[in-house]
Formats: structure tokens, C-alpha cells, sequence
């Protein structure tokens, strides 16, 4: 004996009006991944943007 599944037929709008089921833990491992991706490129950028400021001190001293 097979199951029928419930079918939608074209014309309904069900499949418009349904909300889209987003779980709450899925939301938050989003916003953390995205916070630890942010603070390992800033962790990685700052020692360089911070050496690049004290490399053109130093010329800037030197050439005066």
C-alpha cells in the first residue's frame, strides 16, 4: 500500500504564504562564525596597518 503525499496544486497559494522555518540556534551560529571571521581579520590587519604607520614615522623622521 503506498502513501500519498499531500500534494499542493499549482494554482493554490499555500506555497507562497508558507513562512520559511529558520531555527534560532542556526541564527546565532551564524552571528557568532561571523563575529570570530571579523575579529581573526582584524587581528590579522591591525599589526600591519599599526607597523605601516610607524615604517612612515620613521621616514617621515629621517628625511627631515
Amino acid at each position: 500500500m503506498a502513501i500519498d503525499p499531500d500534494v499542493i496544486p499549482p494554482s493554490s497559494s499555500e506555497g507562497y504564504d508558507s513562512a520559511r522555518f529558520v531555527p534560532k540556534w542556526g541564527f546565532y551560529l551564524a552571528i557568532s562564525l561571523g563575529v570570530f571571521v571579523l575579529i581573526g581579520i582584524l587581528k590579522a590587519l591591525l599589526p600591519l596597518i599599526v607597523m605601516s604607520l610607524l615604517v612612515g614615522f620613521i621616514v617621515r623622521q629621517a628625511t627631515k
